[in-house]
């Protein structure tokens, strides 16, 4: 009798163990199932569904004005993006990209985190990226813009940079690139300001409102400037507690 209870006893362990590892090799196999299809999902709605090489934008800066511009612009799920860029990332000559995205849906309020936006950019993140602790506050006849230095290692070349996302009151349209110098030089925030004060329309953009934005704020004059970030700090002495 205690021979069958120990058989028993081995048969219900061994039992046990077979079934709590079939579930984990279950489970396993059933997350791996779960992140392939996520990957898939993720990978389809950042697939543009219509590419096209026509500007709508362009810039009419001296300091482009030998610069062949390339222009890409693209249908998303999130919205549209056309992309206008002079150079390249990899050259020793100026490189300025703008980057115009257009929400699909501009009635949604968004907060833009400006490391999170950069880090989007895709020509960066194929170099070695070393952002910087210094801002700026441009202002164009568009609305304000932050930029930031930046420089990056692309190749063994480095090269010293701008990156900037603007801080419209608008939600329908925001831009966000990068201006680089000549390789060594270091860029101007106030040249770049006064770049993008000079956006011109050359085009119909996909959405009304941004086209409207645009049209609205090209009738302003000119306006660029820049200043470092300035930290808002309480300078008054401490007050003392309250007695009860």
């Amino acid at each position: 009798m205690s021979f069958d209870q120990s058989h028993l006893s081995t048969l219900g362990d061994y039992a046990g163990k077979t079934v709590r590892y079939s579930f984990y090799i279950v489970g396993t196999i059933v997350l791996a199932l779960i992140g392939i299809v996520v990957l898939r999902v993720t990978s389809f709605f950042d697939q543009p569904s219509r590419i096209s090489s026509k500007a709508s934008i362009q810039i009419s800066a001296p300091e482009l004005s030998r610069l062949t511009p390339r222009a890409n612009s693209a249908r998303f799920n999130a919205g549209w993006q056309e992309t206008l860029q002079y150079g390249q990332v990899y050259d020793r000559d100026t490189d300025f990209t703008l980057v115009i995205n257009m929400p699909s849906n501009p009635d949604t309020p968004v907060v833009r985190d400006y490391s999170s936006e950069m880090s989007s950019l895709r020509p960066l993140l194929r170099t070695s990226y070393f952002g910087s602790s210094t801002y700026y506050d441009l202002q164009t006849r568009f609305g304000p813009v932050r930029a930031a230095n930046f420089q990056i290692n692309s190749d063994g070349q480095i090269k010293l940079c701008v990156s900037y996302l603007s801080r419209f009151e608008t939600s329908a349209v925001y831009l966000k690139g990068w201006y680089c110098e000549a390789s060594g030089a270091r860029p101007n925030f106030h040249t770049l300001a006064c770049m993008l004060d000079r956006i011109t329309l050359k085009g119909m953009l996909p959405t009304a409102t941004a086209q409207s934005f645009f049209e609205e704020r090209m009738k302003r004059s000119a306006r660029c400037s820049a200043e470092p970030v300035s930290q808002t700090t309480d300078t008054r002495p401490p007050r003392p507690p309250r007695r009860l």
